[in-house]
């Protein structure tokens, strides 16, 4: 038996779509979605890749982020498990793209536990996101939401495999290290999650950057863009964006795949 990959929906937010992509329209709204994938394997278990949002971000979030992003609903990584059957003590291995507060928001939920001691980032951004937080930079990540009790972050810097069918690889764009992942499947042939280096399919297929001040360039946007079409075409691969809500909503409804 093969892998099966479940996406969890997590809430979204919502808000002016400028703040996601470059857009003229001030007054167009878009619905961002948070998200999980969960992968239960064969070989590594279950394996969790991001945690969503923090459920208490009234008092854990900046007044910067509440008024630019604000949450309209909110779903925990702790429920989002349960309706698998599953509790953050069954999760055997950790993987956070990066360590903004929409995707390392649940990860209090795991102290204690065995993934706890097995949170895979990439090297880059636990840097940046050191270096952000102690320097009053803090921009969209927050000390208490990825300094837990007892977490022990694995580095990465380089494609990494962690099972034949099963690989990670950092990307330079958004923050100098986001983690996405090569997935290859039974029946639903080779998936590629970018995480937020691409927002979503508009983004990819149009080629529109990101908005709002994230980056203080477009080169990393477009270089990684370029990475992720050979990509692409080498695995002839279906994309999984970062925030894509459509997209999203459609995976959910598939259920759990293989």
């Amino acid at each position: 038996m093969g892998m099966k990959i479940s996406v969890l929906y997590l809430g979204k937010m919502e808000f002016p779509k400028f703040r996601l992509v470059d857009c003229s329209d001030q007054d167009e709204m878009v619905a961002s979605p948070a998200v999980a994938l969960l992968i239960q394997h064969p070989v590594l278990g279950n394996v969790l890749y991001d945690t969503g949002n923090c459920e208490n971000f009234s008092q854990a979030y900046t007044p910067e982020m509440l008024h630019d992003y604000p949450i309209t609903e909110m779903v925990d990584i702790k429920q989002a498990l349960a309706q698998k059957g599953l509790t953050p003590e069954d999760i055997d291995l950790i993987v956070l793209s990066h360590l903004h507060f929409d995707h390392v928001g649940g990860l209090k939920h795991f102290v204690g536990t065995k993934a706890i001691k097995k949170v895979v980032v990439a090297e880059a951004d636990l840097k940046h996101a050191c270096w952000s937080v102690l320097t009053g930079h803090g921009g969209a990540y927050i000390r208490s939401l990825f300094d837990v009790e007892g977490v022990q972050f694995q580095t990465i810097n380089e494609n990494t495999k962690l099972a034949d069918d099963v690989e990670l690889f950092v990307q330079a764009a958004h923050t100098p290290g986001v983690i996405g992942m090569i997935l290859k499947t039974e029946h639903h042939g080779t998936i590629i999650t970018t995480s937020d280096t691409i927002y979503t399919a508009e983004s990819y297929d149009k080629e529109i950057p990101p908005g709002g001040t994230i980056n203080k360039t477009t080169d990393e946007f477009f270089d990684n863009l370029n990475r992720i079409r050979k990509l692409q075409k080498e695995y002839e691969a279906t994309l999984l964006f970062g925030h894509d809500y459509d997209q999203i909503m459609a995976w959910v409804a598939k259920g759990t795949i293989d």
